[in-house]
């Protein structure tokens, strides 16, 4: 195969190519590292954690897992589901409904003793009547643990007075509670010695934790609850029904109930009101719920809450939901849950026709006054679709937004509020909200201090802030009515306004409001886009560089080309101006080799002696050609060779050289293959070997002048 006469990397001048290689190899492993550890610091900056995707998600309630699916008959008994614990209670409470107090399938089937009025009055039971029946046991004076469950069926009463400690057994073998039927319950510690309610595991000497298998409970039914100086302790599970101390009614016969200087620690709902009238909490304390720590819900109406404080719940801190009405929370805080610290959904039960009859009308009626709320996950206070909305003298610290209030509703009062979000905004009213004033507040938000959307607000009087961004925007054909108010902060527009929406602005005081691009202000709201910014400058800058340095390597490796092709038209043309007439042929080095040995025979046979006066002198042989492919002194090579295995094969055969210098220019002049060829073989530059071939030329044509 002839040679194709292409360039190397060597003959070039390129010098290091490897190196070329592995640093460009260096610097796209150094960006992507540098990427990485860009998305992983924003990570940790944001979430507290390099790779949050990996993070199990909290979850308020608590996990149960899947029954069994073996069957029992082939095995023990498969466990119930907290569902199916709550239809067993459901179940139980129906059968014993339909049974006279004295039937003994009451306590031999059901473990429950009634409590029923006697005489038709209204007639009052205590713990003697408890332990006479065998429901309680006495374990000591302060001491007394509920056996058997306790039903208190309409027209009677069962009281609790005095301090110590009532244990209702919980365990996974069964549990008890006290339900009131149409009845009372009373719960009356002192002052100085509240009455303890509490669940207890007798097997492990200590409150029952585990909701997963059930857990005793108080609740009152179509009847009334009366708490005050007491204690309530690790109850409830799965439902609100049975979810610890709950009042839930039915229908036209309400449930009502008065709790009062009360302490409830980890019951699954703190409280928990359904379908109640004037049910009232004050001067208490709710902590740790599973759950919410007060459900106020099913058409609840006129609860109050008062001077209470609800702290690390599961879920919301206060909710008020499905249609309840007339709430009112005063001078209470609530902080630490992992919803919302204030939740209220009024919205409509139905939008249209229902089988039952709901209404379309939001609920009305809620007040918070006084009050502070701090530190919940979610958020501060979420209003949803309510009816005269009052937010009054209240101070609300939220990470996120502060106060978040949804249409559509009429009537919305926002008064001498603090409201302050450090990360999102104070105040965002959305929806189709009318009759709405923000007036005499403080609002302090990250980028917006109030965000209106498609709601008419009437802004007067208020000290607006934000770190950088817009005071008061609007969007979605909002209308405000912005007059005497303060603004603090940076950002590009103290108001700003969007997709139609409307403003008539008046007597606002702008003196300290620093004007900053909006672009800018973004940047600063997503400091890691700086750092990208940067990741993405140093490409987009050296892109280009490395172009242009490709581009003149490729024009000085066209240059470098053209000067060796120009370098060897040279030569050639050179060697063409001196060489021999083209009837001239090299002599065959075996007849060069007998001329001598003929000379030496003959003149022995004339009879000279080696002092005789020599003949006539030879004619000189022509001068030494440069070499190349098709002018070397050996017979021209008919192929490529592959090794120097290959080289050593005819003229050079069984050859032996001082060095590889001499084995490729004999190659080249007697082996008769061409330079380009032993020089890829030989691995050196082509005008070196060049060089070489036309040195041992010029040095063969001066010795044999000498001879």
């Amino acid at each position: 195969m002839d040679d194709d006469g292409a360039l190397t990397a060597q003959e070039r001048g390129d010098t290091h190519p490897a190196f070329r290689g592995v640093a460009r190899v260096v610097i796209v492993v150094t960006v992507a590292l540098l990427v990485v550890g860009v998305v992983l610091a924003g990570n940790f900056v944001h979430t507290g954690t390099l790779l949050p995707w990996l993070r199990a998600g909290d979850s308020a309630a608590p996990v149960v897992t899947a029954p069994p699916t073996a069957d029992a008959t082939d095995g023990p008994a498969v466990p119930k589901t907290p569902a199916q614990l709550v239809a067993d209670e459901d179940a139980r409470l129906a059968a014993v409904a339909a049974l006279a107090p004295d039937d003994p399938a009451l306590v031999e089937q059901w473990n429950t003793v009634v409590l029923a009025p006697r005489s038709g009055q209204l007639t009052g039971y205590g713990v003697a009547d408890l332990i006479a029946a065998g429901a309680v046991r006495a374990d000591d004076d302060r001491t007394l643990t509920l056996i058997r469950n306790v039903v208190v069926r309409r027209g009677a009463e069962l009281d609790f007075f005095g301090g110590g400690t009532v244990r209702m057994l919980s365990s996974a073998q069964g549990t008890t509670s006290i339900v009131v039927w149409g009845g009372i319950l009373g719960v009356f510690g002192d002052e100085d010695d509240p009455l303890v309610f509490t669940s207890w595991d007798e097997a492990a000497v200590a409150p029952d934790l585990d909701e997963s298998d059930g857990r005793a409970y108080v609740r009152a039914r179509d009847g009334v609850l009366g708490i005050g100086h007491a204690e309530f302790r690790d109850l409830g599970y799965w439902s609100g029904r049975t979810g610890g101390l709950a009042v839930t009614g039915t229908g036209d016969d309400r449930a009502s109930a008065g709790i009062v200087s009360t302490k409830i620690t980890g019951l699954h709902y703190g409280v928990f009101f359904s379908d109640t009238t004037e049910a009232g909490i004050q001067d208490s304390t709710i902590e740790n719920s599973t759950m919410t720590g007060i459900e106020a819900t099913n058409g609840a109406s006129d609860t109050t809450i008062e001077r209470t404080t609800v702290s690390g719940s599961g879920g919301d801190g206060i909710s008020i939901s499905r249609q309840s009405t007339g709430t009112k929370i005063t001078d209470s805080t609530v902080d630490g849950s992992a919803g919302w610290g204030v939740r209220v959904d009024g919205a409509a039960l139905a939008d249209g026709p229902t089988s039952g009859g709901y209404g379309l009308s939001p609920a009305e009626g809620f007040a918070l006054t006084g009050s502070r709320v701090t530190g919940n996950r979610e958020g501060g206070v979420r209003v949803i679709s309510t009816d005269t909305t009052e937010i009054r003298s209240t101070r609300v610290e939220e990470t996120r937004t502060a106060v978040l209030v949804q249409g559509p509703s009429t009537g919305l009062t926002v008064t001498d509020a603090d409201l302050t979000s450090s990360d999102l905004r104070a105040l965002d009213v959305s929806g189709e909200i009318t009759d709405a004033t923000v007036s005499d507040s403080r609002l302090a938000g990250r980028r917006i201090a109030l965000e209106l959307t498609g709601a008419a607000v009437i802004v007067r009087d208020n000290d607006l802030r934000v770190a950088s961004g817009f005071a008061v925007e609007l969007s979605e054909g909002a209308r405000a009515d912005i007059t005497g108010n303060t603004f603090h902060g940076v950002g590009q527009d103290v108001v700003a306004s969007w997709s139609g929406s409307r403003t008539m602005q008046a007597d606002n005081v702008q003196t300290d409001w620093t004007f900053q691009w909006a672009w800018v202000g973004w940047m600063n709201e997503h400091p890691m886009m700086w750092m990208w910014s940067l990741v993405l400058l140093i490409p987009a800058i050296g892109v280009p560089v490395l172009w242009r340095r490709r581009r003149e390597h490729r024009k000085l490796r066209a240059l470098l080309h053209e000067a060796l092709l120009r370098h060897g038209e040279e030569q050639v043309a050179a060697y063409r101006a001196d060489a021999p007439p083209a009837s001239w042929q090299p002599p065959d080095p075996f007849e060069r080799e007998a001329v001598p040995v003929a000379a030496r025979d003959a003149a022995r046979t004339a009879g000279r002696s080696p002092g005789s006066a020599p003949g006539p002198a030879p004619s000189r042989a022509p001068a030494a050609r440069p070499a190349s492919a098709s002018t070397s002194g050996g017979r021209p090579a008919h192929h490529r060779p592959r090794s120097f295995a290959d080289l050593r094969t005819g003229p050079l055969e069984g050859r032996t050289f001082a060095s590889l210098q001499q084995f490729a220019v004999a190659a080249v002049l007697e082996g008769g293959y061409p330079v380009p060829t032993i020089a890829r073989l030989f691995r050196i530059q082509q005008w070196r070997l060049q060089q070489w071939v036309e040195e041992a030329a010029r040095n063969s044509n001066v010795g044999g002048g000498r001879r």
